[in-house]
């Protein structure tokens, strides 16, 4: 695993993220994001949609949506 070391201003911001945020590099092509640990709270509600018996939608019409997005 790469280990990327970060400014203690760059911390403060991933830190304080309440989203993921989006990295960049500086002619902005994105390299990837950052994506906050999941809360107890965040797994709660994944076990409780997944005990509701609801079914989701499958991946294969996630991904044709996907794709129609980044054809506009």
């Amino acid at each position: 695993m790469v280990e990327l070391v970060v400014t203690a201003e760059q911390a403060k911001l991933l830190a304080e993220a309440k989203d993921s945020v989006e990295i960049v590099d500086g002619k902005g092509n994105r390299l990837g994001f950052f994506a906050r640990q999941f809360s107890g709270r965040d797994v709660t509600i994944a076990m409780s949609r997944a005990a509701s018996g609801h079914a989701g939608r499958p991946t294969a019409e996630i991904l044709e949506r996907l794709k129609s997005l980044g054809n506009r």
